[in-house]
């Protein structure tokens, strides 16, 4: 199954012909063990809030619908990778 992670810092970006705040598309294979997905390209995109407390992030199939995970208290980590922009 696809899946697309959202989050709420970036700006929308094109996904096909619309926009949203997709971070990345993978594909999602549902297991009965602990799955890791480690991405080797590292993707920037533009950040819509500068500042924040909060980062939420969603993982959803391709109808939008939240996966569902087998084990609630198995903690889902994501890393971020935050680059300055200078700007003239």
């Amino acid at each position: 199954m696809n899946a697309l992670m959202y989050c709420d810092l970036i700006a929308p970006q094109l996904v096909g012909t619309t926009k949203m705040r997709c971070l990345r598309s993978f594909r999602f294979v549902p297991t009965d063990y602990d799955s890791e997905y480690l991405f080797t390209n590292v993707y920037y995109v533009p950040l819509e809030k500068k500042a924040f407390r909060d980062i939420r992030i969603e993982i959803l199939n391709q109808s939008g619908d939240l996966i569902p995970f087998s084990d609630s208290q198995t903690p889902l980590k994501v890393v971020l990778h935050f680059r300055r922009v200078i700007t003239p």
